[in-house]
């Protein structure tokens, strides 16, 4: 009999499509992403929120249908959804805890330690997404390895992820609506960061601009952490929009937004080999204005943001872009010029796709992928263990911050699943 796969599930809710996949690790400890399966979200997401419940619950259980297909006879339990979009940011807690120097640090003292960061109360109407570790100190010592060291006094500096409330509860119906557990949120430009930056990268410093639809993600790293991350509301479709003002049509403008060819020098600009298309009130010098001045802005917000943090000196490996908007013609030109940082294009690295699918495209929920450590989905065929440990072999502990009844869920459903599976064995027999 085969070995039983142990496929981790996630979901990325973007502002234009909504992305599912499935993946397992093999004997190597390698990723292999075995279904990725995509939805418009066009009308039901806007910057990254979801905005009409039911609408998102249609098309995630569409999803789900698919992916099931395609990992069959596996059945989804639970998934790991992805957490970006307006009003998601980064905030600083650090943790500093009195410790017995008698004993050495253990990995349920740092569980111990990451749920009070978790259960951290919020004003403004803000909740916690997701917690990320920072930088670890013991007496005052840096460390990455805290585990079996001896000290009388641990810091933590964590990263909550933190957004609206309003934007967790409306996720949170989606899934109630379809019944299907949470089993845990994400921070999906930590995730992306995962698949596209090496230890090496980590540790020189860099930065990861995801452009998006609706909204520009930028996310930090130095000394091998995350340092800051903040969502600006601005991303590829207000350039759309900015070409449709202009009496263009919607369609039309997509399509020159892709062909558009910067200025190079004092030359006349012509159609940037746009043939087919005739404008009769707006000129190619008034649409490259608009681009352009669309594509300063974001750009402009982006250099206030590192400006603000003054980590502009400490990313070693400059801006690594992601995201539709990453492939904008003149964008990585006028960052660099702008920031005065290397800027480069991202690529995914040690992850095993299936044919057919763009690496590059999926990044963020293939980095959700990576970060997921519990089991989310079950063969038909196979009796479900009591106790299922972690399946990412890069993670030592599981990740907490589950849905309240997730844990139960999950076993009611296996339950009941075995106990049709087996009545029909018994029946037959």
């Amino acid at each position: 009999m085969q070995d039983e796969k142990k496929y981790i599930v996630a979901v990325d809710l973007g502002s234009s499509h909504i992305t599912g996949a499935a993946g397992h690790y093999n004997g190597e400890g390698r990723l292999v992403v075995d279904a990725i399966e995509v939805k418009e979200s066009r009308d039901c997401i806007k910057r990254g929120r979801v905005i009409n419940v039911s609408d998102v619950a249609l098309k995630l259980s569409q999803i789900f249908r698919q992916l099931e297909v395609r990992i069959s006879p596996y059945k989804i339990s639970q998934v790991y959804v992805g957490v970006g979009g307006q009003s998601v940011r980064s905030v600083d807690f650090p943790i500093v805890r009195v410790i017995s120097s008698e004993a050495p640090i253990t990995e349920e003292l740092l569980a111990e330690l990451e749920e009070e960061a978790r259960s951290h109360v919020l004003d403004n109407n803000l909740v916690i997404f997701d917690v990320i570790p920072g930088e670890y100190r013991i007496d005052g010592r840096v460390t990455h390895t805290p585990c079996g060291e001896y000290g009388s006094e641990i810091r933590v500096s964590y990263r909550l992820i933190v957004g609206n409330e309003i934007h967790k509860r409306n996720i949170d119906r989606v899934f109630e609506q379809i019944k299907m557990p949470i089993a845990g949120y994400i921070c999906t430009a930590n995730a992306a960061a995962s698949v596209v930056f090496s230890d090496e990268e980590f540790r020189q410093g860099c930065a990861l601009l995801d452009c998006g639809a609706e909204t520009t993600t930028l996310s930090i790293y130095r000394d091998s952490h995350l340092s800051y991350m903040i969502t600006i509301p601005l991303g590829g479709n207000n350039i759309t929009r900015d070409i449709t003002s202009l009496h263009v049509k919607e369609s039309e403008a997509e399509i020159i937004k892709k062909a558009y060819q910067p200025q190079q020098d004092d030359s006349p600009r012509v159609d940037w080999g746009l043939k087919d298309f005739y404008f009769d009130e707006v000129t190619s010098k008034e649409i490259e204005d608009a681009i352009t001045a669309r594509m300063g802005e974001i750009v402009a917000n982006v250099k206030s943001q590192l400006l603000n943090t003054g980590f502009s000196s400490s990313l070693g490996s400059g801006i690594t872009l992601i995201g539709g908007g990453a492939s904008l013609k003149g964008l990585k030109e006028l960052l660099e010029e702008e920031t005065h940082l290397e800027v480069c294009r991202g690529t995914l690295m040690g992850v095993l796709l299936p044919s057919g699918v763009n690496g590059a495209v999926s990044m963020p929920v293939i980095g959700l992928l990576r970060k997921g450590t519990n089991v989310c989905a079950a063969s038909l065929y196979a009796k479900p263990s009591e106790e299922e440990g972690p399946v990412n072999p890069d993670s030592k502990r599981v990740r907490s911050g589950k849905t309240q009844s997730s844990d139960s869920n999950i076993q009611s459903r296996f339950t009941t699943l075995w106990g049709k599976v087996k009545g029909m064995v018994d029946e037959e027999s």
